[in-house]
């Protein structure tokens, strides 16, 4: 089993409610030879002041004060980490213990990956089981990679290196990765493990954020579309995405904006609750240093 050192970021903005849980499944975590940059992007609530409380020589906290958004963060993590994988985690989401074990893994049978995810487990926004996702095999065909994300972001492992050489691009915020997918597939190896190692807090939709994605998603549609979809094909996904912002702008009228988001959701079996809530709880029972 692979023992390198491995760097869990977790950039955060006003996310006092739910830091604690995501910083309690990194403590969880069947893999023991961690670091946590926990990375402040200009916090106004009590986030800040939350972690500091927590003593733990493999924690360390950067903040300069400036928020300066998501995909600046994720551009400066590598900078900041002294493993050569790096670990991506969203302060309201958590992980199960042995998912670094698990991907960590992958890296380990095959040199040649760049990236692995996983698929994910989602919860209410009170944190109780919800739904799976994320679990079939990644698809490369072309045209698909270029109408849909095909990694689950927040659920990635990566090489240092690989992220050093692939920055995030400022012109697609809310859809970064996508554009970062589409841009690099040809050239990187990616894989997935197909059970579920992420789980991701999923609570009210805020439709200006997304549609302001939609967006995005239709920007790299005109950008990369073009060499890989015919002329009808670009013009129906384009189409497509502006029915997804009508939509959800009707929903939002009725506040039922979130039956939408479920729909991208397998319902959890009877077993399958059972098992996210003892892990839930297994996590939640973590006693922080302080």
């Amino acid at each position: 089993m692979s023992n390198s050192l491995v760097s869990i970021v977790i950039p955060f903005y006003n996310n006092e409610k739910t830091i604690l849980e995501a910083v309690k499944s990194v403590f969880s975590q069947t893999y023991m030879n961690w670091e946590l940059i926990l990375l402040n992007d200009g916090s106004k609530d009590n986030s800040l002041e939350i972690v500091q409380k927590i003593n733990d020589p493999r924690v360390k906290i950067v903040s300069d004060g400036i928020n300066r958004g998501l995909v600046y963060r994720l551009n400066q993590s590598p900078s900041l980490v002294k493993g050569d994988y790096i670990v991506r985690l969203d302060a309201d989401d958590l992980m199960h213990p042995d998912r670094i074990a698990k991907q960590m893994s992958v890296f380990e049978s095959n040199k040649d990956i760049d990236l692995v995810d996983a698929g994910t487990y989602s919860i209410t926004e009170l944190g109780e089981p919800d739904g799976l996702r994320g679990i079939q095999s990644i698809n490369y065909n072309p045209k698909s990679i270029v109408s849909s994300a095909m990694l689950l972001h927040a659920s990635i492992i990566g090489k240092k290196e690989w992220f050093e050489n692939n920055k995030y691009d400022p012109d697609y915020i809310r859809a970064e990765d996508y554009e970062l997918w589409i841009r690099t597939y040809q050239h990187s190896k990616f894989a997935r493990i197909k059970e579920p190692l992420y789980i991701v807090r999923e609570g009210k939709i805020n439709v200006k954020n997304y549609i302001k994605g939609i967006r995005t998603v239709q920007k790299i549609l005109r950008r990369y579309g073009p060499s890989i979809l015919s002329k009808r094909e670009l013009y129906f996904q384009l189409i497509l995405a502006e029915m997804k912002i009508i939509i959800y702008s009707i929903f939002n009228v009725f506040n039922l904006q979130d039956f939408l988001s479920k729909k991208r959701n397998k319902p959890l079996t009877l077993e399958e609750k059972a098992e996210l809530s003892l892990v839930l709880n297994k996590i939640r029972n973590i006693v922080l240093p302080n």
